[in-house]
């Protein structure tokens, strides 16, 4: 499921439409967002949140989740996923440098996300890509304005 009509755009606004068709095509999901891992939101579609402080948060799930599966022997970090009363927050690993965040509300059918998350997953690595600054490249994303390159 290809959010339609987005071949000719820059590549945040191909991941913007991706989120957004994520939330439109599929009952439960109140929004979602990708974020570097180390914090820098990249695209937000998740309505009536502060999405800075979503976009740490998520990254501190990351990196909190990657350590959990390598310390037990369970290999590199694919997923987590955490039910609250109100319904549910998936994480789920974009390669090594990203992370993809879905809030879903109690009706969200988590197996259908999953089946769904794994195309979306190398859509969105595909658009990121083909940023400017060379995604998994020299340049980091909130350097990039500066001509600053990351260490």
């Amino acid at each position: 499921m290809t959010a339609p009509g987005i071949e000719g755009l820059p590549p945040d606004q191909r991941v913007h439409a991706e989120l957004r068709d994520l939330r439109t095509q599929m009952g439960g999901v109140h929004g979602s967002m990708v974020a570097a891992s180390d914090g820098f939101l990249i695209s937000c579609d998740i309505p009536e949140l502060e999405p800075t402080r979503i976009a740490a948060l998520i990254a501190a799930t990351l990196g909190l989740a990657r350590q959990a599966t390598q310390a037990t022997g369970r290999g590199r970090f694919r997923e987590a996923v955490a039910r609250g009363s109100d319904g549910y927050l998936a994480v789920f690993a974009v390669g090594d440098d990203a992370v993809l965040a879905v809030i879903g509300t109690d009706d969200l059918n988590i197996g259908m996300l999953h089946y769904q998350i794994r195309d979306l997953i190398k859509r969105i690595t595909s658009h990121l890509a083909q940023f400017e600054w060379g995604w998994q490249g020299s340049m980091r994303p909130d350097a990039a304005a500066d001509g600053l390159s990351s260490p």
